[in-house]
């Protein structure tokens, strides 16, 4: 069973990687994704400490993957906010 967080961050990278080359903002992600903009903030400071997520700061800016989504598994991201 995967906890609330690991969940999240699947959400935010299965709907990055369906915008593959662009910066999406925490509001638009937490609004596609239906996850708490607060809590998704965190999980996404977390996908990018680990390298799976990049973020632009600014206008036109937000969050993209840092590598193609079929590089990234679904263990990535689960290992990245919820370690097993």
């Amino acid at each position: 069973m995967l906890s609330k967080t690991a969940e999240y961050a699947l959400r935010a990278v299965t709907c990055l990687g369906g915008q593959a080359g662009v910066a999406m903002s925490a509001d638009v992600l937490a609004a596609q994704t239906q996850v708490p903009r607060r809590y998704l903030t965190r999980v996404l400071q977390d996908l990018a400490a680990s390298g799976l997520v990049r973020s632009r700061p600014g206008p036109g800016g937000g969050y993209e993957l840092a590598k193609s989504i079929s590089q990234v598994t679904i263990l990535d991201v689960v290992n990245t906010v919820d370690p097993i």
